[in-house]
């Protein structure tokens, strides 16, 4: 009896990751809209694609390009949110990889990735909620942060989760694409016919 399984060349990945991690650092360079990147689907879709193995390789794209950017303007600068972010990649990547070892799938992906994008956009405007002097530090000054942001700032927080989960959609998309365009079927024994 003869399993197949799907042998996946994690090079077109990596690209995609790359791709996404570009456009994030041009995002500031040549003004586009803030948000617009695809962090998550990087982290959980590239983990979930590149598997256990090296599920840390888009958190690492991810944080090295925070850094670059942090550097590129230093008015952002590196802060105590750039290390928040980079956890956060790193969770996700991680929880990628962990979905990856079944067959990965691109609705699992995809779903995967929604939910990685809605709880880094509740953690990173909580962190922003008790850090931020502007907002109260209560229920109310963290559903504000949560939905219209400060008043200062444009567009209104929701925006960016708008942004993102859109951003992520095509990035799975683009992934899902190319899984089914890149994968190639290998055929292994089992353990049954070998004996």
């Amino acid at each position: 009896m003869e399993a197949r399984r799907t042998a996946l060349s994690p090079l077109w990945v990596i690209a995609l990751v790359l791709l996404g991690a570009g456009y994030r650092v041009a995002v500031p360079v040549f003004d586009l809209p803030w948000n617009t990147a695809p962090l998550m689907a990087m982290a959980f879709g590239g983990g979930m694609l590149l598997g256990t193995r090296f599920w840390w390789v888009p958190a690492l794209v991810l944080v090295v390009g925070d850094l670059a950017i942090g550097l590129l303007f230093p008015g952002d600068g590196i802060a105590t949110y750039t290390l928040v972010s980079a956890l956060i990649y790193l969770a996700a990547a991680w929880c990628g990889g962990v979905a990856g070892r079944k067959v990965p799938i691109w609705p699992a992906m995809w779903c995967g990735t929604l939910l990685c994008g809605v709880l880094f956009y509740l953690v990173a405007n909580t962190f922003s909620w008790a850090v931020l002097p502007g907002y109260a530090k209560s229920l109310a000054g963290w559903w504000q942060s949560q939905t219209t942001g400060l008043p200062e700032f444009s567009p209104p927080a929701w925006v960016f989760l708008r942004n993102s989960l859109i951003a992520d959609t095509l990035w799975c998309l683009l992934a899902g694409l190319a899984y089914a365009a890149f994968r190639r079927p290998q055929v292994h024994a089992t353990a049954e016919a070998a004996r």
